[in-house]
Protein backbone atom coordinates (compact mmCIF):
# COMPACT_ATOMS: atom_id res chain seq x y z
CA UNK A 1 0.00 0.00 0.00
CA UNK A 2 1.15 3.37 -0.59
CA UNK A 3 1.54 5.75 2.09
CA UNK A 4 0.74 9.67 0.71
CA UNK A 5 3.43 11.78 2.70
CA UNK A 6 2.83 14.69 4.11
CA UNK A 7 3.29 18.18 3.12
CA UNK A 8 6.17 20.16 4.50
CA UNK A 9 3.34 22.79 5.62
CA UNK A 10 1.84 19.96 7.52
CA UNK A 11 4.99 18.29 8.84
CA UNK A 12 6.24 21.87 9.53
CA UNK A 13 2.95 22.34 11.74
CA UNK A 14 3.55 18.68 13.79
CA UNK A 15 7.11 19.10 15.28
CA UNK A 16 6.14 22.77 16.16
CA UNK A 17 3.13 21.58 18.48
CA UNK A 18 5.84 18.63 19.35
CA UNK A 19 8.22 21.45 20.49
CA UNK A 20 5.22 22.95 22.47
CA UNK A 21 3.46 19.76 24.00
CA UNK A 22 7.81 18.99 25.71
CA UNK A 23 7.90 22.86 27.49
CA UNK A 24 4.06 22.74 28.45
CA UNK A 25 4.87 19.34 29.95
CA UNK A 26 7.85 20.42 31.71
CA UNK A 27 6.61 24.04 33.07
CA UNK A 28 3.47 21.42 34.08
CA UNK A 29 5.78 19.33 36.59
CA UNK A 30 7.82 22.38 37.57
CA UNK A 31 5.28 24.50 38.51
CA UNK A 32 3.94 22.16 41.44
CA UNK A 33 7.30 20.84 42.72
CA UNK A 34 7.20 23.27 46.20
CA UNK A 35 3.90 20.44 47.28
CA UNK A 36 5.36 17.30 45.35
CA UNK A 37 8.70 18.21 47.81
CA UNK A 38 5.79 18.80 50.53
CA UNK A 39 3.57 15.70 49.77
CA UNK A 40 6.55 13.41 49.83
CA UNK A 41 8.52 14.64 53.22
CA UNK A 42 11.94 15.50 51.40
CA UNK A 43 14.02 18.28 52.28
CA UNK A 44 15.81 20.36 50.03
CA UNK A 45 18.61 18.54 49.57
CA UNK A 46 16.42 15.27 48.95
CA UNK A 47 14.23 17.22 46.93
CA UNK A 48 17.46 17.99 44.78
CA UNK A 49 18.93 13.79 44.81
CA UNK A 50 14.62 13.47 42.94
CA UNK A 51 15.01 15.85 40.77
CA UNK A 52 18.60 14.33 40.08
CA UNK A 53 16.76 11.20 38.38
CA UNK A 54 14.71 12.82 35.76
CA UNK A 55 18.16 14.79 34.80
CA UNK A 56 20.15 11.04 34.69
CA UNK A 57 16.96 9.78 33.09
CA UNK A 58 16.68 12.44 30.83
CA UNK A 59 20.67 11.43 29.88
CA UNK A 60 19.70 7.69 29.31
CA UNK A 61 17.14 9.04 26.79
CA UNK A 62 19.07 11.11 24.57
CA UNK A 63 21.52 7.68 24.51
CA UNK A 64 18.31 5.72 24.01
CA UNK A 65 16.98 8.28 21.38
CA UNK A 66 19.96 8.06 19.26
CA UNK A 67 19.11 4.41 18.98
CA UNK A 68 15.74 4.01 18.54
CA UNK A 69 15.09 6.89 16.03
CA UNK A 70 17.49 5.37 13.03
CA UNK A 71 15.53 1.94 13.31
CA UNK A 72 12.02 2.80 13.74
CA UNK A 73 12.05 6.38 12.55
CA UNK A 74 10.80 9.91 14.21
CA UNK A 75 7.37 9.60 13.92
CA UNK A 76 7.45 6.22 16.62
CA UNK A 77 9.91 7.54 18.62
CA UNK A 78 7.97 10.55 19.06
CA UNK A 79 4.71 8.17 19.66
CA UNK A 80 6.47 5.82 22.22
CA UNK A 81 8.22 8.64 23.94
CA UNK A 82 5.49 10.77 24.27
CA UNK A 83 3.22 8.32 25.19
CA UNK A 84 5.24 7.08 28.15
CA UNK A 85 5.84 11.09 29.64
CA UNK A 86 2.39 11.29 29.43
CA UNK A 87 1.35 8.34 31.68
CA UNK A 88 4.80 9.12 33.70
CA UNK A 89 3.24 12.84 34.83
CA UNK A 90 -0.24 11.42 35.58
CA UNK A 91 1.52 8.69 37.52
CA UNK A 92 3.67 11.07 39.40
CA UNK A 93 0.56 12.54 40.45
CA UNK A 94 -0.97 9.42 42.11
CA UNK A 95 1.98 8.53 43.77
CA UNK A 96 3.89 11.86 44.57
CA UNK A 97 0.13 12.76 46.06
CA UNK A 98 -0.07 9.21 47.99
CA UNK A 99 4.16 9.58 49.37
CA UNK A 100 4.81 7.04 47.83
CA UNK A 101 8.98 7.82 47.17
CA UNK A 102 9.78 4.54 45.23
CA UNK A 103 6.91 4.57 42.57
CA UNK A 104 7.01 8.50 42.12
CA UNK A 105 11.20 8.46 41.41
CA UNK A 106 10.04 5.80 39.03
CA UNK A 107 8.03 8.07 37.24
CA UNK A 108 10.12 10.54 37.13
CA UNK A 109 13.01 9.19 36.08
CA UNK A 110 10.70 7.10 32.78
CA UNK A 111 9.48 10.89 32.60
CA UNK A 112 12.88 12.29 31.91
CA UNK A 113 14.15 9.55 30.01
CA UNK A 114 11.13 9.75 27.47
CA UNK A 115 11.46 13.51 27.51
CA UNK A 116 14.93 12.67 26.19
CA UNK A 117 14.30 10.42 23.86
CA UNK A 118 11.44 12.23 22.28
CA UNK A 119 13.69 15.63 22.29
CA UNK A 120 16.32 13.86 20.27
CA UNK A 121 13.80 12.43 17.78
CA UNK A 122 12.01 16.00 16.94
CA UNK A 123 15.09 18.10 17.42
CA UNK A 124 16.64 15.97 14.20
CA UNK A 125 13.13 16.25 12.70
CA UNK A 126 13.62 20.23 13.04
CA UNK A 127 16.71 19.82 11.00
CA UNK A 128 15.51 18.13 8.76
CA UNK A 129 12.65 20.24 7.69
CA UNK A 130 14.93 23.82 8.31
CA UNK A 131 17.08 22.27 5.78
CA UNK A 132 14.71 21.53 3.45
CA UNK A 133 13.04 25.21 3.80
CA UNK A 134 14.68 28.35 1.90
CA UNK A 135 14.25 30.23 5.24
CA UNK A 136 15.34 29.63 8.92
CA UNK A 137 12.87 27.32 10.66
CA UNK A 138 14.81 25.97 13.58
CA UNK A 139 14.44 29.07 16.18
CA UNK A 140 10.71 29.17 16.08
CA UNK A 141 11.07 25.41 17.04
CA UNK A 142 12.60 26.14 20.01
CA UNK A 143 10.58 29.45 20.55
CA UNK A 144 7.25 26.81 20.37
CA UNK A 145 8.91 24.96 23.41
CA UNK A 146 9.66 28.45 25.07
CA UNK A 147 5.73 29.15 24.83
CA UNK A 148 4.50 25.60 25.72
CA UNK A 149 7.10 26.45 28.63
CA UNK A 150 5.33 29.77 29.81
CA UNK A 151 1.88 28.45 28.80
CA UNK A 152 2.23 25.61 31.15
CA UNK A 153 3.74 27.84 33.87
CA UNK A 154 0.82 30.01 34.16
CA UNK A 155 -1.76 27.24 34.02
CA UNK A 156 -0.34 25.64 36.97
CA UNK A 157 -0.46 28.98 38.16
CA UNK A 158 -3.70 29.30 37.55
CA UNK A 159 -4.48 25.65 38.82
CA UNK A 160 -2.36 26.13 42.22
CA UNK A 161 -4.59 29.55 42.71
CA UNK A 162 -8.20 28.11 42.17
CA UNK A 163 -6.78 24.74 44.58
CA UNK A 164 -7.10 22.04 41.76
CA UNK A 165 -5.36 18.65 42.84
CA UNK A 166 -2.18 17.64 41.81
CA UNK A 167 -3.40 14.17 40.74
CA UNK A 168 -5.88 15.73 38.82
CA UNK A 169 -3.83 18.21 36.49
CA UNK A 170 -0.95 15.81 36.37
CA UNK A 171 -4.18 13.34 34.76
CA UNK A 172 -5.96 15.99 32.45
CA UNK A 173 -2.31 17.58 31.15
CA UNK A 174 -0.70 13.92 30.73
CA UNK A 175 -3.46 12.18 28.84
CA UNK A 176 -4.25 15.43 26.61
CA UNK A 177 -0.30 15.32 25.91
CA UNK A 178 -0.58 11.90 24.55
CA UNK A 179 -3.89 12.75 22.48
CA UNK A 180 -2.64 16.09 20.75
CA UNK A 181 0.60 13.52 20.47
CA UNK A 182 -0.95 11.04 18.44
CA UNK A 183 -3.48 13.45 16.54
CA UNK A 184 -0.37 15.80 15.62
CA UNK A 185 2.00 12.85 14.48
CA UNK A 186 -0.16 12.49 11.47
CA UNK A 187 1.47 14.39 9.47
CA UNK A 188 5.28 13.62 9.94
CA UNK A 189 6.31 10.80 7.31
CA UNK A 190 6.12 7.82 8.60
CA UNK A 191 9.81 6.87 7.25
CA UNK A 192 11.72 10.25 8.55
CA UNK A 193 14.66 9.54 10.52
CA UNK A 194 15.70 5.87 9.42
CA UNK A 195 18.97 4.81 8.38
CA UNK A 196 17.82 2.57 6.09
CA UNK A 197 14.38 3.85 3.83
CA UNK A 198 12.24 1.70 1.71
CA UNK A 199 12.17 3.72 -1.42
CA UNK A 200 16.45 3.71 -0.94
CA UNK A 201 18.92 1.87 -3.53
CA UNK A 202 21.49 -0.07 -2.59
CA UNK A 203 23.99 2.80 -3.46
CA UNK A 204 21.79 4.57 -0.86
CA UNK A 205 22.14 2.38 1.90
CA UNK A 206 25.63 2.12 1.37
CA UNK A 207 26.43 5.83 2.09
CA UNK A 208 25.13 5.09 5.82
CA UNK A 209 27.66 5.92 7.90
CA UNK A 210 29.16 2.46 10.09
CA UNK A 211 29.91 3.06 14.20
CA UNK A 212 33.61 4.08 13.32
CA UNK A 213 32.80 6.60 11.02
CA UNK A 214 30.33 8.01 13.82
CA UNK A 215 33.05 8.21 16.36
CA UNK A 216 35.32 10.10 13.69
CA UNK A 217 32.58 12.30 13.11
CA UNK A 218 32.03 13.32 16.82
CA UNK A 219 35.93 13.68 17.12
CA UNK A 220 35.54 16.50 14.34
CA UNK A 221 36.90 19.90 15.48
CA UNK A 222 34.68 22.15 13.47
CA UNK A 223 31.68 19.54 15.90
CA UNK A 224 33.70 19.75 19.11
CA UNK A 225 33.73 23.94 18.52
CA UNK A 226 29.77 23.93 18.17
CA UNK A 227 29.85 21.40 20.85
CA UNK A 228 31.88 24.15 23.30
CA UNK A 229 29.40 27.11 22.48
CA UNK A 230 26.56 24.83 23.51
CA UNK A 231 28.35 24.54 26.41
CA UNK A 232 28.41 28.11 27.42
CA UNK A 233 24.53 28.61 26.13
CA UNK A 234 23.22 25.51 28.07
CA UNK A 235 24.94 27.08 31.31
CA UNK A 236 24.13 30.25 31.16
CA UNK A 237 20.18 29.18 30.43
CA UNK A 238 20.78 26.57 33.37
CA UNK A 239 22.21 29.44 36.14
CA UNK A 240 19.31 31.53 35.13
CA UNK A 241 16.41 28.77 35.61
CA UNK A 242 18.08 27.78 39.18
CA UNK A 243 20.03 30.61 40.64
CA UNK A 244 18.56 34.34 39.26
CA UNK A 245 15.55 34.82 41.44
CA UNK A 246 17.51 33.53 44.04
CA UNK A 247 20.69 35.53 43.73
CA UNK A 248 18.37 38.51 43.70
CA UNK A 249 16.60 37.88 46.69
CA UNK A 250 19.82 38.06 48.28
CA UNK A 251 20.34 41.89 47.23
CA UNK A 252 16.92 42.65 49.41
CA UNK A 253 14.47 42.01 46.22
CA UNK A 254 11.04 40.54 47.11
CA UNK A 255 10.84 37.07 45.56
CA UNK A 256 7.78 38.35 43.44
CA UNK A 257 10.23 41.19 42.17
CA UNK A 258 12.70 38.02 41.49
CA UNK A 259 10.52 36.26 39.68
CA UNK A 260 9.57 39.15 37.56
CA UNK A 261 13.11 38.93 36.39
CA UNK A 262 13.36 35.46 35.28
CA UNK A 263 9.78 35.84 33.63
CA UNK A 264 11.73 38.74 31.62
CA UNK A 265 14.51 35.83 30.80
CA UNK A 266 11.75 33.57 30.10
CA UNK A 267 9.70 35.88 28.06
CA UNK A 268 12.45 37.23 25.77
CA UNK A 269 13.83 33.89 25.26
CA UNK A 270 9.85 32.89 24.04
CA UNK A 271 10.30 36.25 21.74
CA UNK A 272 13.18 35.48 20.09
CA UNK A 273 12.99 32.63 19.37
CA UNK A 274 9.63 32.94 17.89
CA UNK A 275 10.46 35.66 15.62
CA UNK A 276 14.19 35.30 15.49
CA UNK A 277 14.04 32.97 12.05
CA UNK A 278 13.37 36.30 9.50
CA UNK A 279 16.49 37.72 11.16
CA UNK A 280 18.64 34.78 10.79
CA UNK A 281 18.01 34.83 6.87
CA UNK A 282 18.74 38.33 6.89
CA UNK A 283 22.18 38.81 8.32
CA UNK A 284 23.03 34.70 8.77
CA UNK A 285 23.83 32.26 11.54
CA UNK A 286 27.15 32.96 12.48
CA UNK A 287 26.78 36.91 12.80
CA UNK A 288 23.18 36.16 15.33
CA UNK A 289 25.01 33.66 17.12
CA UNK A 290 27.72 36.16 17.83
CA UNK A 291 25.39 38.90 18.39
CA UNK A 292 23.60 36.79 20.95
CA UNK A 293 26.52 35.65 22.68
CA UNK A 294 27.56 38.59 23.37
CA UNK A 295 24.04 40.29 24.32
CA UNK A 296 24.01 37.10 26.91
CA UNK A 297 27.42 38.29 28.28
CA UNK A 298 26.05 41.89 28.71
CA UNK A 299 23.05 40.70 30.43
CA UNK A 300 24.88 38.57 32.77
CA UNK A 301 27.08 41.20 33.99
CA UNK A 302 24.55 43.83 34.53
CA UNK A 303 22.84 41.18 36.59
CA UNK A 304 26.43 40.85 38.76
CA UNK A 305 26.39 44.47 38.84
CA UNK A 306 22.75 44.44 40.63
CA UNK A 307 24.36 45.98 43.86
CA UNK A 308 25.96 49.04 41.66
CA UNK A 309 24.04 49.62 38.90
CA UNK A 310 20.41 48.50 39.84
CA UNK A 311 19.11 46.99 36.34
CA UNK A 312 18.44 43.69 36.93
CA UNK A 313 15.21 43.65 34.90
CA UNK A 314 16.99 44.83 32.10
CA UNK A 315 19.85 42.52 32.67
CA UNK A 316 17.54 39.64 32.90
CA UNK A 317 15.65 40.35 29.35
CA UNK A 318 19.14 40.41 27.62
CA UNK A 319 20.26 37.55 29.43
CA UNK A 320 17.26 35.79 28.35
CA UNK A 321 17.33 37.28 24.24
CA UNK A 322 21.34 36.41 24.37
CA UNK A 323 20.37 32.42 25.42
CA UNK A 324 17.62 32.36 23.08
CA UNK A 325 19.08 31.15 19.77
CA UNK A 326 22.05 29.68 21.09
CA UNK A 327 21.00 26.06 21.02
CA UNK A 328 18.83 25.87 17.72
CA UNK A 329 21.50 27.80 15.38
CA UNK A 330 24.07 25.42 17.01
CA UNK A 331 21.49 22.20 15.90
CA UNK A 332 21.38 24.18 12.39
CA UNK A 333 25.29 24.44 12.00
CA UNK A 334 26.41 20.80 13.62
CA UNK A 335 23.60 19.08 11.09
CA UNK A 336 24.94 20.57 7.37
CA UNK A 337 26.37 17.41 7.10
CA UNK A 338 23.16 15.36 6.95
CA UNK A 339 24.93 12.22 6.86
CA UNK A 340 26.28 12.59 10.18
CA UNK A 341 23.07 14.56 11.66
CA UNK A 342 21.72 11.85 13.88
CA UNK A 343 25.16 11.47 15.68
CA UNK A 344 26.16 15.32 15.74
CA UNK A 345 22.44 15.93 17.38
CA UNK A 346 22.88 13.12 20.16
CA UNK A 347 26.35 14.64 21.00
CA UNK A 348 25.29 18.45 21.31
CA UNK A 349 22.45 17.09 23.14
CA UNK A 350 24.51 15.36 25.65
CA UNK A 351 26.48 18.33 25.87
CA UNK A 352 23.63 20.53 26.71
CA UNK A 353 22.26 17.88 29.29
CA UNK A 354 25.84 17.90 30.89
CA UNK A 355 25.85 21.47 31.39
CA UNK A 356 22.46 21.76 33.03
CA UNK A 357 22.88 18.60 34.91
CA UNK A 358 26.15 19.62 36.45
CA UNK A 359 26.03 23.47 35.95
CA UNK A 360 23.27 24.50 38.64
CA UNK A 361 25.13 22.29 41.58
CA UNK A 362 28.73 23.64 40.33
CA UNK A 363 27.22 27.22 40.54
CA UNK A 364 25.87 26.67 43.58
CA UNK A 365 29.47 25.29 45.17
CA UNK A 366 30.87 28.32 43.77
CA UNK A 367 28.19 31.15 45.03
CA UNK A 368 28.55 29.18 48.61
CA UNK A 369 31.88 30.07 48.97
CA UNK A 370 32.31 33.35 46.63
CA UNK A 371 28.84 34.81 46.09
CA UNK A 372 26.05 34.10 43.36
CA UNK A 373 26.66 37.03 41.65
CA UNK A 374 30.98 36.21 40.99
CA UNK A 375 29.58 32.41 40.35
CA UNK A 376 28.02 33.53 37.46
CA UNK A 377 31.06 34.39 35.60
CA UNK A 378 31.79 30.76 34.77
CA UNK A 379 29.03 30.96 32.14
CA UNK A 380 30.63 34.75 31.17
CA UNK A 381 33.46 32.89 30.20
CA UNK A 382 32.71 30.17 28.20
CA UNK A 383 30.42 32.37 26.54
CA UNK A 384 33.96 34.44 26.06
CA UNK A 385 35.54 31.44 24.69
CA UNK A 386 32.45 30.35 22.28
CA UNK A 387 32.65 33.80 20.77
CA UNK A 388 36.08 32.40 19.76
CA UNK A 389 34.96 29.35 18.42
CA UNK A 390 31.82 31.39 16.71
CA UNK A 391 33.56 30.81 12.60
CA UNK A 392 32.90 27.06 12.93
CA UNK A 393 29.09 27.66 12.71
CA UNK A 394 29.57 29.34 9.10
CA UNK A 395 28.13 27.15 6.22
CA UNK A 396 29.80 24.43 4.97
CA UNK A 397 30.04 25.43 1.29
CA UNK A 398 27.87 22.71 0.08
CA UNK A 399 24.92 24.25 2.22
CA UNK A 400 22.67 26.56 1.58
CA UNK A 401 23.72 30.16 0.96
CA UNK A 402 20.93 31.28 3.00
CA UNK A 403 23.18 30.51 5.78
Amino acid sequence: MTRTRPSNRAWYWAIFTCFFLQGALFATWASRTPEVKANLGLNTAQMGLFTLMMAIGSLSGLLLGGRFVPKIGAKRTILIAYSISGLSLLSLGIFSTSGNLILSGISIALMGASLGTGGIAINLESADIDHTSTKSLLPSFHGAYSTGNLGGAALGTFLIFIVVPIPLQFAAIGLGFIAVAWFASRSIPHDSGKSIKEDMSTAEIATIPTRAENIKAMRDPRAIRISFIVLGFALAEGAAAAWLPISLTATGMTDAAAAGCYTMFAAAMAIARLAGGPVVDRLGRSRILLLMGSLAISGIVIVMLTNTIHMPYFGSFLWGLGCSMGFPLCVSAITDEKRFAQTRVQMIFLTANFAGLTGPPLLGGLGQVFGLFTAFGLPVALLTGGLFANKSTKPLQSVDARR
